[in-house]
């Protein structure tokens, strides 16, 4: 019997996870499993199958980064030049539970920024970034 081979299905896990700019703990937190758990179906090494809810929870992340890139370019195609911003880290309050910083990432956001900076560029608009102010009480 032939040994199966998830590589393509790890590969795509840890690309789409990277893509849209979501740590291996944002993932576990997400999908409801263990950093280790993603680790090992992301790695090479073990021969686990990835797990569906571990994909669908990928999936509905990686629609979302979709709409977002979309929107991005959207708004900004055919300028000559467009600023892209980016949040501050620290714009997130303290003592947030881990889910909810999972879900309120700002890798995530950034990673669509980036993602529409390089379509914006390739349709010939300039693209300058900036962060946006931190706001004060």
């Amino acid at each position: 019997m032939a040994k199966e081979d998830w590589s393509e299905a790890k590969a795509w896990m840890r690309a789409t996870r990277e893509r849209i700019g979501m740590t291996q703990h944002d993932a576990a937190v997400l999908a409801n499993l263990t950093v280790d758990m993603v680790k090992k179906y992301e790695s090479e090494k073990y021969r686990i199958q990835p797990s569906g809810r571990m994909r669908e929870m990928l999936e509905h992340y990686l629609a979302e980064h979709r709409r977002a890139v979309v929107a991005i370019v959207e708004r900004h195609r055919g300028d000559e030049r467009a600023v892209l911003s980016f949040f501050r880290v620290s714009d997130l309050p303290e003592g947030l539970p881990d889910w909810v910083r999972a879900e309120e990432s700002v890798k995530r956001r950034a990673a669509a920024v980036r993602e529409a900076a390089v379509l914006l560029e390739a349709e010939g608009v300039a693209v300058d970034y900036t962060y946006l102010p931190e706001e004060t009480e």
